[in-house]
């Protein structure tokens, strides 16, 4: 939720609704929003939480927005946790 409150931030205080790049944005959030933003949320190559932001500053409804965050990070986080304790378990000198 804190990429989407920066998102919605953010279009407060730098874009205008003229902008080019907002229309757009804007248009892509509304036709694919669900679909393809869990894919945005559940890529672990960014550190920041772009899909949030995009989804934010377009204003997405929340109601719409939580489900795909948590079609999106669910599976990220399952992932994360068994390669962690697999890390773990392969190297002994880790544990506590």
């Amino acid at each position: 939720m804190s990429g989407y409150y920066a998102g919605v931030l953010g279009k407060k205080v730098a874009l205008a609704n003229e902008t080019k790049g907002y229309q757009l944005m804007k248009k892509w959030i509304d036709k694919y929003g669900f679909g393809r933003l869990p894919f945005c949320l559940f890529q672990p190559v960014l550190p920041i939480e772009i899909g949030g932001i995009i989804a934010g500053a377009a204003k997405m409804p929340v109601a719409k927005f939580l489900p795909a965050l948590w079609v999106g990070k669910f599976p990220k986080y399952l992932i994360l946790i068994y390669a962690g304790l697999g890390l773990i378990r392969f190297l002994p000198f880790l544990k506590a």
